[in-house]
């Protein structure tokens, strides 16, 4: 089959359309589209009914992973860490999905890269007041915390950062005891 015959009759259509749609998948991912850097696991979540395994301020516990782009790389020559960069701008989000019925969007301010190989993200909870969202990975381990002031829920995650997983613990703010500092 010739060029010409290729580009005039009824293929013509079919490639349009497949250039167009692979543009639009292009574009999606490259603007604004946002990704899920942690997740629940398929695992056993400890509700407040069992006691046994909970304090008194903690309301449950689950297992999560990280995304390849928070697990630890090696450190390029010039002592930073490949991996997640710093927001660009209102677009730049991200999704912390911390149980199967707590997602937050929120917008990355800054990423700092160690020597070491620690990574240290600052970010904000989209639509709330009183929101912070940091996180500390490092090449051995991670924590995480969240901190939802519109529902008085702190959630920290510790971990494996190597593994790319961990565990959450949710807490009610309201429950915990007075800090002695």
């Amino acid at each position: 089959m010739s060029m010409h015959k290729l580009f005039t009759g009824k293929f013509a259509t079919w490639i349009l359309t497949a250039f167009i749609l692979a543009l639009f998948v292009q574009a999606s991912n490259s603007y604004g589209a946002s990704q899920l850097l942690i997740w629940p696991t398929d695992g056993a979540v400890i509700q407040s009914k069992s006691k046994g395994s909970l304090k008194s301020y903690e309301v449950r516990k689950g297992q999560i992973s990280l995304a390849q782009e928070l697990q630890p790389r090696a450190v390029r020559e010039t002592g930073r860490q490949t991996g997640i960069a710093a927001s660009q701008g209102d677009t730049d989000t991200v999704f912390i999905r911390l149980f199967a019925d707590v997602t937050y969007e929120a917008k990355i301010d800054s990423v700092e890269h160690h020597a070491d190989g620690t990574m240290i993200i600052h970010g904000t909870l989209k639509n709330h007041k009183l929101r912070t969202v940091l996180m500390t990975i490092g090449p051995d381990g991670f924590i995480i915390t969240v901190q939802d002031m519109n529902r008085t829920r702190l959630y920290r995650a510790t971990g494996d950062s190597r593994q790319g997983s961990g565990t959450v613990t949710e807490i009610d703010m309201k429950k915990l005891p007075p800090m002695i500092r």
